[in-house]
């Protein structure tokens, strides 16, 4: 019990740090903020770890990374964005575990939930920036990068899932 406590703390840790390195190396500045790839690492958790754990490793460390590079003023939206982010994800691997397929991190299921925690990324930026900064910014914001970000961070997503299936990742540490 003790070492299922400890491999879950650090699995969290872990993906937390994952998350925040993977927003910070490659930013691409759009409008008052900028584009990244950290959400692949939060679909990741979210297809790994348990819901909690998800969870706080999407929100705190995407916040951590705008904290650090800067972007302070969107840290709460982040927050709350990034946690939203991780919830398409995790409901279908409740799905999945009712009907005993929560075996693998990719699967068409899975793949499916791009597309909504691509909307929450678009949407939930679209209403920070119309209350941070004004109708016509967040509009202009939206539509230049809101869709590039959730593209790129799919795309590793998938290759990545991919390759730790063919690890057998998931039944190699079971969490």
């Amino acid at each position: 019990m003790k070492n299922n406590k400890i491999k879950m703390i650090t699995f969290t840790a872990l993906f937390t740090a994952l998350v925040t390195v993977a927003t910070m190396v490659i930013q691409i500045p759009v409008g008052e903020g900028y584009v990244h790839v950290g959400d692949s690492m939060i679909y990741l958790a979210a297809c790994i770890l348990p819901a909690p754990c998800a969870v706080f490793a999407a929100s705190v460390g995407a916040g951590i990374a705008d904290a650090l590079t800067g972007f302070v003023i969107y840290v709460p939206a982040t927050v709350i964005i990034k946690a939203l982010n991780a919830l398409p994800f995790i409901l279908m691997r409740v799905y999945l575990k009712k009907k005993n397929g929560d075996g693998k991190i990719l699967n068409p299921h899975i793949a499916f939930m791009l597309i909504p925690t691509t909307l929450v990324t678009m949407f939930g930026y679209l209403i920070a920036d119309y209350l941070l900064f004004g109708e016509k910014f967040a509009v202009i914001s939206a539509f230049t990068g809101g869709w590039v970000q959730p593209l790129g961070s799919a795309l590793i997503f998938l290759a990545l899932a991919a390759a730790l299936d063919k690890a057998q990742f998931k039944k190699k540490v079971i969490l």
